[in-house]
């Protein structure tokens, strides 16, 4: 074997074993592994002073959302302490221990744990497969999946790996069977619409200079989803499986004062949500990063 082709296995083999051992420990407090880390993975610690990225903090939102969805709380986002990330070029997973506020305990907090699994290019696949308060030293970690966060459990409904659709049009929304229009008060209400938009703008989009999230303008959201059974039409919103189009606007240049947008295109952002019903993973399925949105902006 020559030289090059035995530090690549050797390389390799190093790789495995740590991440062999992140998986041991759960993934998220690794601060006494003392193996040389592998140049595709890296941590941080956040300081009170500072701002988590971007993506981190909308993905620490996903995980409370998800634990939202499931046991039926209101916990929200007061920080992040600190994430893991491990990198390869088809996949990524991200390990994120956050602090969430309980406004029904008083406001409250308490320290989160979520970790993702993500993939794909042109399309993106977000996986969360943890979202949880992080578990007490007493506590049965044995849990299934949580030893294995690292990678798609098998016990789980096959993933939908088809394309997306298109817009469908306006017309297709008087399908009272298949399509809700949500409401501007549910809108507001549901705040985890805005989230998945942002997760898709910010994928698709996180190139452009001085991105600001802030400036996205929701016009109008429906959902689709194939089950006819709904007896009431806005349960549609807590589908398993669903699929969002969000008409949206993003207004770089947004007069604070009046709180008016300048003229600019209205955009499209489709959602594929799915809520595996065996293992409780969430998966958002949107369009992945397009450098050629950048001259349509």
């Amino acid at each position: 074997m020559s030289d090059p082709a035995a530090k690549m296995m050797e390389s390799y083999k190093r790789e495995h074993e740590f991440m062999d051992k992140v998986r041991e420990c759960g993934g998220f407090d690794i601060e006494h592994l003392k193996e040389r880390k592998p140049a595709c993975f890296w941590t941080a610690a956040i300081a009170k002073d500072k701002t988590a990225p971007e993506d981190i903090v909308l993905y620490a939102r996903l995980g409370i959302h998800k634990y939202n969805m499931m046991k039926g709380t209101n916990l929200q986002l007061h920080g992040i302490e600190k994430y893991n990330v491990y990198r390869k070029v088809v996949y990524a997973i991200r390990y994120i221990t956050a602090v969430a506020k309980d406004p029904s305990a008083g406001g409250s907090l308490v320290t989160f744990q979520t970790s993702f699994y993500e993939e794909g290019f042109e399309v993106k696949r977000l996986s969360c497969l943890i979202a949880r308060p992080k578990p007490g030293p007493h506590d049965d970690q044995a849990d299934s999946k949580d030893d294995q966060a690292d990678t798609p459990l098998t016990e789980s409904e096959p993933i939908d790996k088809s394309s997306l659709p298109e817009w469908p049009g306006e017309k297709a929304f008087d399908d009272k069977k298949h399509y809700y229009v949500v409401k501007k008060s549910e809108i507001r209400k549901n705040d985890w619409i805005r989230l998945y938009l942002e997760l898709a703008f910010y994928t698709a989009n996180m190139t452009l200079p001085n991105l600001d999230l802030s400036k996205l303008v929701i016009i109008k959201v429906a959902v689709y989803t194939s089950d006819e059974s709904f007896a009431v039409p806005n349960e549609r919103l807590n589908a398993r499986k669903a699929i969002f189009y969000i008409k949206y606007k993003y207004c770089p240049h947004k007069n604070k004062a009046r709180g008016c947008c300048k003229r600019t295109r209205d955009r499209i952002a489709i959602i594929r949500r799915n809520l595996d019903k065996i293992s409780g993973d969430i998966t958002l399925t949107f369009e992945g990063l397009c450098e050629w949105r950048r001259a349509v902006l």
